[in-house]
């Protein structure tokens, strides 16, 4: 995991060097490039070495054509593609990259992995700007008149050309806890979507997909999800997972094979800490449980808006930062994590059996499940827009497509942020694009009842801990912001109220 920058923007200079590796060094602590001008860029890369930890492979790294390439992500097949297409042994993803990359006709599907790579001609000519395909791994940028300039984070953008806040990426954030449309929350920056590369087409769109999408032979989930999760383990640096009470994560630790160091973290009594406690004593298992405590919270909700320069998510964002700190003391330095089978699998019950159930499609209904505060009517104008594109899906179709076009980059982002604040690579191995496929092959009712959504999931964790535990209800994450910022009992405010204000108050400092 990493952190790139490149800018053919004549304002950029070697002055901005400390500014970009204040914003940056965090994505990379094991090696940084410095800012360096080659090919009419000025380009930067902050390393964290997973895969063939060498100095070799460090970046901006030459192409056999004499282009660079500046990558942040793990690329899993790299192995299966150097032996396939070079006939020869490739100890580094890097290296595979970058001759693959120049090959006639490159085609970024045949990637098996979660990656952002810029790619500059010796001529100083941009090849590839590209974002894998759920949008794992952030890559933003900005345009000033013909110039280029691209970012990991949004932040450096912000600070090298003194970008004020957009009003409408703060009213999206206070709807929907993010920019979902706008794509960044700073004037005249934008995101890379996923499955996009900048400079030429989308490679990889899920939407095509789902409106194609034929119930087709199913797979061996247990094969499937241990050959996943197996390939989301490759690595050459000690790895850990984060665990919960949930169902995905659980899934992940009885299929995994060489992960033996777990992180849990919490408030005293949450469900998960509970839960985790049992565990580890029941099963001996090495689980590093964390208390985190108000004054902690506070902390590290203050330090990560001011190193991001945008408001956060959800509480969660600051609890992982913490968890991953425990880690990183602990030598590991990958973190896999259940993320994406909610999207895939119909995780969000209550919208999902809504959209299973209802007889008619309504986007004012929808909004009332989804947004987090009232929608004004731009945003809903935006939202009936999606929804029009793709009005021949059935209605638990439609609700699947919007979570993955928009909730999960939001969802990745927020999870890719927290664990690199505290220098650690976070995997999700539910998010690939044959868990994807798979998913498409069973109809809603086979995944979604009056009562639960993931059955496919639910049923093969049976197997390991039984129907009670498989198809408990789901817990919600369990922080009460009134007594952590030591509000009056008389306060009214609801929690998200709370914390949207509290956000609002930190980014008004920076």
């Amino acid at each position: 995991m990493c952190g790139i920058f490149a800018s053919n923007d004549p304002l950029v200079n070697t002055g901005h060097k400390k500014l970009i590796h204040k914003y940056l060094a965090f994505r990379g602590p094991d090696h940084n490039s410095g800012l360096q001008q080659i090919n009419k860029w000025h380009v930067y890369h902050s390393r964290l070495a997973i895969i063939a930890p060498s100095k070799k492979y460090s970046q901006p790294f030459f192409c056999d054509d004499g282009s660079i390439i500046l990558y942040n992500g793990e690329i899993f097949n790299y192995k299966n593609l150097s032996k396939k297409i070079f006939d020869s042994k490739i100890i580094s993803d890097t290296e595979l990259l970058s001759k693959i990359i120049i090959r006639k006709n490159f085609d970024p599907n045949v990637l098996d992995g979660f990656f952002s790579i810029v790619r500059i001609s010796k001529e100083g000519l941009l090849l590839n700007c590209l974002r894998d395909p759920f949008g794992v791994k952030p890559l933003f940028y900005y345009k000033r008149n013909h110039f280029l300039t691209i970012s990991s984070e949004a932040s450096v953008l912000k600070n090298i050309f003194n970008l004020k806040f957009s009003k409408i990426a703060l009213n999206e954030y206070k709807i929907f806890r993010a920019p979902i449309f706008y794509g960044s929350y700073f004037k005249g920056v934008k995101s890379v979507k996923p499955g996009t590369c900048l400079v030429k087409n989308r490679y990889f769109d899920p939407i095509k997909i789902l409106k194609k999408k034929k119930y087709l032979k199913k797979n061996n989930l247990k094969i499937l999800l241990k050959k996943t999760i197996y390939k989301r383990q490759i690595s050459d640096v000690p790895l850990g997972l984060l665990l919960s009470g949930g169902i995905d994560s659980n899934i992940i630790r009885h299929l995994s094979t060489k992960i033996k160091y777990y992180f849990c973290g919490g408030f005293e009594g949450d469900s998960d800490i509970i839960f985790c406690k049992k565990l580890k004593k029941e099963n001996k298992l090495k689980i590093d449980i964390c208390e985190i405590n108000p004054s902690q919270f506070i902390r590290k909700f203050k330090g990560l808006i001011k190193l991001k320069c945008e408001p956060l998510s959800v509480p969660n964002e600051v609890m992982l930062s913490i968890i991953g700190s425990r880690a990183k003391k602990k030598k590991i330095k990958v973190l896999l994590s259940g993320e994406g089978a909610d999207e895939f699998f119909a995780g969000y019950d209550r919208i999902y059996r809504w959209a299973k159930y209802t007889n008619s499609f309504s986007v004012k209904k929808f909004c009332e499940y989804y947004c987090y505060n009232k929608i004004n009517s731009v945003n809903l104008k935006k939202i009936e827009s999606f929804f029009n594109s793709i009005i021949n899906l059935s209605n638990f179709e439609k609700v699947r497509a919007f979570f993955i076009k928009y909730h999960l980059p939001i969802l990745l982002r927020r999870l890719d942020f927290s664990l690199m604040s505290a220098g650690i690579e976070g995997r999700e191995p539910l998010i690939s694009k044959e868990i994807f496929h798979e998913s498409l092959k069973y109809k809603s009712n086979e995944i979604v009842d009056k009562k639960h959504g993931k059955k496919p999931l639910r049923n093969f964790l049976i197997n390991y801990m039984g129907k009670e535990f498989s198809y408990r209800g789901k817990i919600g994450f369990p922080v009460d912001l009134r007594k952590i910022f030591k509000q009056s009992i008389n306060n009214t405010e609801t929690n998200y109220e709370l914390w949207f204000k509290k956000n609002l108050e930190e980014i008004k400092k920076l």
